[in-house]
């Protein structure tokens, strides 16, 4: 069940919850592989609230995101989730030396939403989640300076990194809080001696890191002592990975020779395979299906894929922008979209019409 206690629910009513008039069509290209046409539709914000955007989901019709009060508001900027028709706002992190702000890493099935947070006086993160409808800081490692969250799973083990001092500088270290040992945090063992920030959990309990190497970065995935290296594209140098999802991971690859970096996905076996004009991917679900932006020069235009090949397209309208950063589980993709010109952003989700 949803972690509603002490949280702010609201009732989304019908007309909030109306789609946008006109639907985002397909290109030409698209519509020729038979594509969706994607049908918009804006969360609500509530009264005073300036700004949102979704930036996780739990795959089942809940979306998980910030919206901003404004950056000198007393409210500032807060977690929240909207789910079934309910509106639940966990806020931010309720201490005088943080910032009155936070971004959000994940959320779960139960509405449990993994963040971060930012102090006062220097800026750096700390890791929290929400419980009991408000937010929290999570442990750290002994000697830690910072840590930051990146993902969390249904079974509630939230992933990501803490910060340590190292022969006299920072250094990321690789973490799990695991759901089953409240209050506790878990350093991954067995990778290579650098430093990696854990950015992903799959629902097996899987983990996928990045570890520096060189100049660049090499996913692993970690379960349970056990550690794989994914291995890279041909000529390829340096991986920012993106999401893990039933055994498939997709992330941006950059090459030695220059070129401009490209969006890939491994498979299930790890092998990797270049996504189809994809320039940048951000999401990706348990079937498959991935979004992200295309390599259209205009940088407004964005794609839905299954596996590596493109299925649509969805661009900007001439009064509308949009950004997709997640593909739900149930078929849905989300974002953010914004009135053109001067608009700002509103929490948006598409459904496949």
């Amino acid at each position: 069940m949803r972690r509603t206690n002490g949280a702010t629910r609201v009732l989304l009513s019908a007309a909030l919850m109306a789609t946008l008039a006109g639907a985002v069509a397909p290109t030409a290209a698209a519509a020729d592989r038979a594509a969706c046409v994607w049908t918009p539709a804006i969360l609500p914000l509530p009264a005073g609230a300036l700004a949102g955007e979704v930036v996780a989901t739990d795959g089942s019709g809940g979306y998980a995101g910030t919206i901003s009060y404004g950056a000198d508001s007393e409210q500032g900027g807060r977690a929240v989730l909207w789910k079934n028709g309910e509106f639940t706002d966990y806020g931010n992190l309720a201490d005088p030396e943080y910032q009155n702000w936070v971004t959000v890493g994940g959320v779960n099935d139960a509405g449990t939403v993994a963040g971060t947070a930012y102090r006062q006086v220097d800026g750096l993160p700390s890791a929290i989640r929400s419980r009991n409808g408000r937010m929290e800081r999570l442990p750290e490692l002994p000697g830690a300076d910072a840590s930051m969250t990146e993902g969390i799973n249904d079974h509630g083990d939230i992933v990501g990194a803490v910060e340590t001092t190292v022969d006299g500088g920072p250094h990321w270290n690789p973490v799990v809080w695991p759901a089953d040992k409240p209050g506790t945090v878990v350093e991954l063992t067995g990778l290579p001696d650098a430093e990696a920030v854990a950015v992903g959990i799959d629902q097996d309990g899987t983990v996928l890191v990045e570890v520096d190497h060189d100049f660049g970065r090499v996913p692993y995935l970690w379960k349970d002592g056990e550690v794989r290296q994914l291995p890279l594209p041909d000529g390829a140098y340096d991986v920012i990975t993106r999401g893990i999802s039933n055994g498939r991971v997709i992330g941006q690859v950059s090459y030695e020779t220059g070129d401009d970096s490209r969006s890939v996905l491994w498979d299930r076996d790890g092998r990797p395979e270049v996504v189809e004009r994809g320039e940048d991917v951000s999401g990706i679900n348990r079937d498959g299906r991935i979004v992200g932006r295309t390599d259209d020069p205009s940088w407004r235009e964005f794609g839905v894929w299954q596996g590596t090949t493109l299925g649509s397209t969805l661009s900007y309208a001439p009064d509308r922008g949009l950004e997709l950063a997640v593909s739900s589980d149930d078929g849905t993709v989300a974002g953010r979209s914004w009135k053109i010109p001067e608009g700002r952003d509103e929490p948006t989700v598409w459904s496949c019409r």
